[in-house]
Formats: C-alpha cells, sequence, structure tokens
C-alpha cells in the first residue's frame, strides 16, 4: 500500500525541522475552496489556517463553521477551539490522567486538585492525525 502524500505549508515544515519534535497533522476539511493541506493541531497553527482561509476579523463577529458540513454558527474568537474539537484532539493531566477536550479545562483542574499543581498538560492526538517527523529523528 503507498504512503499517504501529506501536503504542508512551509512555514510547519521549517518549525518542525528547527525544533526537532514531530507535529500531528490533520487534513483541512474547511469547505468552500478547498486548500488540499494538513494544519498541525495545535492552537497557533489552527489560527493561522483559518487566516490563509480568510477567517479574520473581530473576535465577537459570528461566522458559520464549514468543517465538513458543520455549520454551527459562532463567534470567530471561539473557531480555532471549536476545530480542536472537531480534529478529537485533547490534553491529558500528567499527574492524574484526566483528560479533558480543551486547554482552559486543564488548566483549571490543575489548579484546583491537589495532587496535580505541578502537572503539565500533555496532548492527546486526534484519531485522525498523521505524525510530522522531522529527518532524522529517532523518537519512534
Amino acid at each position: 500500500m503507498p504512503p499517504d502524500i501529506v501536503y504542508v505549508d512551509h512555514e510547519t515544515i521549517i518549525r518542525v525541522n528547527q525544533s526537532g519534535q514531530p507535529a500531528v497533522l490533520y487534513k483541512c476539511q474547511l469547505q468552500g475552496i478547498p486548500c488540499g493541506l494538513h494544519v498541525e493541531g495545535t492552537t497557533s497553527a489552527v489560527s493561522a489556517h483559518l487566516r490563509r482561509h480568510g477567517i479574520t476579523g473581530p473576535d465577537s463577529t459570528s461566522t458559520i463553521c464549514t468543517w465538513s458540513g458543520c455549520s454551527k454558527t459562532l463567534k470567530k474568537g471561539s473557531m480555532t477551539r471549536h476545530l480542536l474539537t472537531h480534529l478529537g484532539v485533547k490534553v491529558r493531566c500528567s499527574a492524574c490522567g484526566v483528560v479533558m477536550c480543551r486547554h482552559d479545562l486543564l488548566r483549571a483542574h490543575i489548579k484546583s486538585a491537589e495532587p496535580c499543581h505541578s502537572a503539565i498538560a500533555d496532548t492527546v492526538r486526534g484519531p485522525e492525525g498523521y505524525v510530522f517527523v522531522p529527518p532524522g529523528w529517532a523518537g519512534f
């Protein structure tokens, strides 16, 4: 079976190569003009990708999610967080293992649960993510 071809923007390739760490990528499923790219499942990468699609402007203005036919109306400022739920990206408490769907919820958990005060957020990749590794990476 031939490997899947994953198209990635130039900035992601540079970031992965410079950091030496892998990234988990997800195929863009925004409807309209398909871009054919895969986007990293992080807040900053999804936000930048939305700007490439022209989803910009004040965070308080309404927009419609067109990810794979979703059609939910939400504020532009919530769109990035909303798309991360479509990707299935979650975060796990490194101390107790609880999994949350959003970073802000996990931060609240870490603040309120005494044994977890020194915990960090581990990202749990979504089911359709592709792992993109830099050349020469020996982490697998």
